[in-house]
């Protein structure tokens, strides 16, 4: 769905730190999660469920970027079809 690059490192990010505020944490991110923001540290979905913690908020802006922009992709590819 998204690039390999954004689900390592959001998978490495999320694994660094306990996401209370997700209760389907162990679920993957579906289309309905994105696009995604930054607020500070931490990674949100539209509904505002965070999903990750980065570890400072430069990162979290990276992994925002780069998962938003998979996603994006993917969207394009399915209409090209």
């Amino acid at each position: 769905m998204f690039g390999s690059d954004g689900v390592q490192l959001l998978r490495r990010v999320a694994h660094a730190r306990e996401c209370r505020d997700r209760s389907d944490r162990r679920l993957p991110l579906r289309p309905d999660h994105f696009p995604v923001e930054a607020r500070g540290r931490e990674i949100v979905t539209q509904d505002g469920v965070t999903i990750a913690t980065a570890a400072d908020p430069a990162m979290s802006e990276e992994i925002v970027r780069r998962l938003n922009r998979g996603y994006w992709s993917d969207q394009e590819d399915q209409w090209a079809l």
